[in-house]
């Protein structure tokens, strides 16, 4: 955070609301207007469906005992009245964190943010609801791994919300249990917006502008069991389904009948997504299936270190690769033969 931003700060609540259309699912944070009359949005982070719950299942939960002992000499600074701004900071430094790792961690963010809320009314606060749910999460992170194998894991033809019902009736309710959650509204909501409060802190590029308008069933909820179940009730309705990407090895959702293999996350440190790199390598793969093209690359670094060792001008070097290219692209094409590319390549070899 930099010395000239300010956190943003709920108004008397903070709570969180969740709602998916076939291929987004959006996570917000929300508190009273300034006026108390509406409702603002502090958080609003988008995703294409199923990369919350991936992104969940990846992080490492540990780190919440590693943060905690400066989590919990930050409150007890709050609770004495000493360095307030300081501490606050902590706490929010926390959240962001989490939020970081993936927007299903939305509710727990609220939870640590509504120590505001508390601390306004003269209250002393306190870190029971998070530890609460920091335990409901390790268990909620062991049972979704289970859950993705044995429901959102099967084929693409099978229809997720009939599998998922099928072991219900196997093995009972308390293992698959029903889903149920209050304050669900078909509301309009938007998607592709941004310039929300969190966004400078979480380096958001969405622009504040412009967004779709979408209707859908929106869960307003402080508690992260409904949020969970939400979540499940909106992807067994599409009939998601969860498979690996092949380049970061997490969970993003499927469609119907698709050969999709990447996912959209971006890269990090990249401005390139899975899907981008993906198609990228594949395209490198195929291509050095065609034996003109290896033998090029063969030789492209071969002829590139006669460079270093002084055995071949820069200028040489551009010359042959032009032609090179040229002579490959025939090759490609059928109308040089490969023993004849080769030859050609091979031609300049020092003598022994």
């Amino acid at each position: 955070m930099q010395p000239n931003q300010t956190q943003p700060i709920p108004r008397k609540k903070i709570w969180c609301a969740v709602y998916t259309d076939a291929e987004t699912e959006c996570f917000e944070m929300r508190t009273l207007s300034e006026d108390g009359e509406g409702v603002e949005t502090l958080y609003h982070k988008e995703y294409s469906s199923g990369t919350a719950i991936g992104d969940f299942l990846e992080t490492d939960l540990s780190i919440w005992d590693q943060m905690l002992p400066k989590i919990r000499e930050a409150v007890q600074s709050i609770n004495e009245g000493r360095y307030l701004k300081k501490s606050f900071n902590a706490l929010f430094y926390c959240t962001l964190y989490w939020l970081d790792q993936s927007a299903f961690f939305a509710p727990f963010a609220a939870s640590l943010q509504r120590l505001h809320v508390v601390h306004a009314v003269g209250d002393l606060i306190s870190l029971d609801e998070c530890i609460d749910q920091m335990a409901y999460y390790r268990a909620m992170q062991e049972y979704l791994n289970k859950l993705v194998t044995q429901v959102f894991s099967i084929s693409e033809g099978e229809n997720t919300a009939l599998r998922y019902f099928a072991l219900q009736k196997q093995f009972g309710l308390e293992s698959y249990p029903p889903f149920a959650f209050d304050a669900v509204q078909y509301l309009a909501a938007v998607k592709g917006v941004g310039g929300f409060p969190y966004d400078e802190f979480l380096e958001e590029e969405v622009p504040a502008e412009g967004g779709e308008d979408i209707v859908t069933e929106v869960l307003q909820t402080e508690d992260p069991e409904a949020f969970t179940e939400f979540l499940l009730y909106r992807y067994l309705q599409e009939n998601l389904h969860l498979r690996k990407c092949k380049y970061c090895g997490r969970f993003f959702a499927t469609h119907g009948h698709t050969k999709l293999e990447y996912c959209d996350r971006l890269i990090e440190n990249s401005t390139k997504t899975c899907r981008e790199m993906g198609s990228l390598r594949l395209y490198e793969q195929r291509q050095m299936e065609d034996p003109a093209v290896r033998e090029y690359k063969r030789s492209y670094k071969t002829h590139n270190a006669r460079i270093r060792y002084g055995l071949m001008t820069r200028e040489e070097f551009t010359a042959w690769s032009v032609e090179a290219r040229a002579k490959r692209d025939k090759c490609s094409a059928g109308e040089l033969p490969l023993e004849e590319f080769v030859a050609w390549l091979n031609s300049d070899k020092p003598k022994k």
